[in-house]
C-alpha cells in the first residue's frame, strides 16, 4: 500500500526534512504516472492532493482536493501539519486551510 509506506516514511523524518520529502514524493509520482508505470490509485491521489496542499500553504494560501479523502489520510495529514506548525515549518494558517480544504470538523 502506497499511502503505509509515505506516512511511515513522514512520520520518521525531522520536521526540517518533511516538505521537501513530499515535494520530492509526488514529483516521483507524478513522473511515474506520466510513463505509465502505475496507475492513479486512491492513495496516490490522496498524496498528491496532500502535497500540492503543502505548496500552497507555504505561500499562505491553500488548495483542496475535489474528492474527499479516507478519514485515516486526513488524520494522518493533520497531525502532520500540526507538527509543522509547530516547528514553524509551515505558517500559522496552514491549519485553518486545512480544515477548510478539507472539511474537517
Amino acid at each position: 500500500m502506497v499511502f503505509g509506506a509515505f506516512s511511515k516514511m513522514v512520520a520518521n523524518l525531522p520536521p526540517e526534512a518533511v516538505i521537501r520529502a513530499v515535494d520530492l514524493q509526488c514529483k516521483t509520482i507524478r513522473d511515474d504516472l506520466s510513463h505509465d508505470r502505475f496507475t492513479v490509485e486512491a492513495d496516490v491521489f490522496s498524496i498528491l492532493c496532500f502535497g500540492d496542499f503543502m505548496k500552497s500553504a507555504r505561500n499562505g494560501k491553500a488548495s483542496s482536493c475535489n474528492r474527499n479523502l479516507p478519514p485515516d489520510h486526513l488524520e494522518f495529514y493533520r497531525e502532520t501539519i500540526v507538527r509543522l506548525v509547530q516547528a514553524n515549518e509551515l505558517p500559522a494558517s496552514a491549519m485553518k486551510e486545512f480544515d477548510r480544504a478539507f472539511a474537517v470538523s
